[in-house]
């Protein structure tokens, strides 16, 4: 038998897919856990300024410094692939075309975060 209900009336009472808000709440505790991780990043940098290959390697082997310069990285790349993602969402229409470039973007993104990660723990550990 056919259902003579609107879509409205379907979809009414099931609720909001529930993904908005999270990914709103992360986006903006990543905006503020960047601007915390990157006073961390500048401290480090600005150390290493005028030093040469061997003072920096020494002070990138510090853990405290990898650990900062892996948390702003992984920060910002969790960062970055919401704020796309977003952006793909509202302006892609195209079912397929919207699927392909949100899993662009995840890969995109952890391709960075992985190539990032593996330099700093290469000069870290290998000098």
């Amino acid at each position: 038998m056919r259902d003579f209900r609107t879509s409205t009336a379907l979809a009414r009472g099931l609720g909001a897919a529930g993904n908005g808000t999270r990914d709103f709440w992360h986006q903006r505790v990543t905006s503020v856990l960047g601007v915390l991780l990157i006073a961390g990043v500048l401290i480090v940098i600005s150390t290493s300024v005028g030093a040469d290959y061997d003072e920096v390697t020494n002070l990138l082997s510090n853990p405290l410094a990898v650990i900062v310069l892996l948390l702003a990285l992984l920060n910002f790349c969790i960062h970055m692939r919401i704020g796309m993602q977003v952006v793909i969402e509202d302006y892609v229409h195209g079912p397929v075309t919207k699927a392909l470039l949100l899993i662009a973007n995840t890969g995109f993104s952890a391709v960075i975060g992985v190539a990032g990660a593996a330099a700093v723990l290469k000069i870290a550990f290998a000098g």
